[in-house]
């Protein structure tokens, strides 16, 4: 079984990412920047378990806490269509 990390961060409303195999470093980098980490567990054939864990917010104990979704203010923009060539 192999399991990655990826490393999501904002710094100066610029979005950053960094992937790691080695948990111990991936929380580092994790913890030192508040990010988001998403651990992506790859069991051979099966298909892949995607877990995300919020390193900004954190419980009693100071473990982070699961990612989740939460309402959003003002207008989302994503581009939910892509233009083909010369259009």
């Amino acid at each position: 079984m192999t399991k990655l990390y990826l490393v999501l961060w904002w710094m100066s409303q610029t979005p950053y990412a960094a992937t790691f195999e080695n948990q111990i470093a991936a929380e580092a980098a994790a913890n030192i920047r508040n990010a988001l980490m998403v651990t992506i567990t790859m069991p051979g054939k099966a298909r892949p378990g995607v877990d995300v864990t919020d390193w900004y917010r954190r419980d009693e104990s100071g473990k982070p806490m699961p990612a989740e979704w939460r309402d959003l203010i003002g207008q989302i923009r994503v581009p939910w269509t892509t233009k083909g060539a010369g259009t």
